[in-house]
């Protein structure tokens, strides 16, 4: 499985909150760590660009990253809160990940 479960989805201007269910058994956790498996950062960059492009319709590509911070590890069966927002004027797309009331990882990306 290469997708997390979405369990629920909230839209806003410009942006969208998704739910997540990081199910244990996604292909990410596999080997990453043996002994404690985490989410890859690059994984989490991927399903940022992933799901900017299915709820906000962004078709820009990776263009780099101003900002990017980890926090905390994300583990397998955590329940995660993806927040994304367009910054149409600045071409630049900030999300966060939140583990409950956790600041997990977050930035701002550049599209071109």
């Amino acid at each position: 499985m290469m997708q997390p479960k979405v369990l629920n989805k909230h839209r806003m201007d410009n942006g969208v909150t998704l739910e997540l269910m990081l199910q244990a058994d996604l292909f990410w956790f596999q080997g990453h760590f043996p002994c404690q498996p985490i989410l890859p950062g690059v994984t989490q960059l991927h399903w940022v660009m992933e799901y900017a492009r299915q709820e906000l319709a962004l078709a820009g590509e990776f263009g780099g990253f101003d900002v990017l911070k980890f926090q905390q590890p994300l583990l397998p069966d955590q329940r995660v809160t993806l927040t994304l927002h367009w910054l149409a004027e600045k071409n630049k797309l900030t999300f966060s990940y939140q583990v409950g009331d956790r600041q997990a990882s977050n930035g701002k990306i550049n599209l071109c």
